[in-house]
């Protein structure tokens, strides 16, 4: 008996040393995540002015042109494209170009796919270079490396953004349908019958899911768009 109410305190000591270490381990892995999402957000971004603010949330802008390091990946999902899509950019933005040049992270990381190709489908996977870089002074992927570096023209965007982890494809769908719905509503339509853009602007792993900002949007037809600002 003496024996069972040692072992029972022992336990319980035990017990409480646990929950404390855990304690520690997730107040400590929420300060990287804070230190990751405010780093994240200090990130160079496309420049972009609101021109309206639609309903369910959808915000219409008009970027300016930008110029974006760019890979294609063919595959089931945007989701299974993405990792070997950021893989191969960032690997020619952290240093495997000409002249070797270690360019800084920028956000968002950018997704486009078009699913009326059939499935397998291509998604193309970017990252936004610095605004000093041009088309010009922009380091020169490697021979034989599957990326290239493009300009993005001037354009309307209606976006829509959520936090949680990197949505599913179905989410996907579902925010491109609210983000329709709103184009719809306001009087104006897309530029694209199928092209979806999925934005990131915070790391999957270190950033809680709950803090990271996602961002489902579609180009938008230029013409009568800013008639309809008011």
């Amino acid at each position: 008996r003496g024996l069972g109410g040692s072992w029972g305190m022992a336990s319980s000591i035990l017990g409480r040393i646990l929950a404390i270490v855990l304690a520690v381990a997730a107040a400590g892995r929420l300060g990287l995540g804070v230190i990751a999402y405010r780093t994240a957000n200090a990130l160079e971004r496309p420049s972009y002015s609101v021109v309206r603010q639609l309903g369910g949330g959808v915000e219409l802008r008009r970027y300016s042109p930008y110029l974006i390091a760019e890979t294609s990946v063919r595959a089931d999902s945007m989701r299974e494209a993405s990792g070997k899509g950021f893989r191969e950019v960032a690997g020619y933005v952290f240093g495997k170009n000409r002249p070797a040049t270690k360019m800084a992270m920028t956000a968002p990381v950018r997704m486009s796919s078009d699913p009326r190709g059939g499935v397998p489908s291509t998604t193309r996977v970017s990252f936004v270079l610095e605004k000093s870089y041009s088309r010009r002074t922009a380091p020169a992927p490697l021979r034989g490396q599957d990326v290239r570096v493009r300009s993005v023209a001037p354009h309307l965007l209606a976006a829509r953004s959520f936090s949680g982890p990197p949505p599913s494809e179905k989410r996907v769908s579902s925010e491109r349908q609210r983000v329709l719905d709103a184009l719809s509503a306001a009087g104006l339509r897309p530029a694209s019958d199928g092209e979806t853009l999925l934005y990131g602007y915070h790391d999957p792993f270190i950033t809680p899911s709950f803090m990271r900002k996602n961002e489902v949007a579609v180009r938008v037809e230029d013409s009568a768009a800013e008639v309809r600002a008011s």
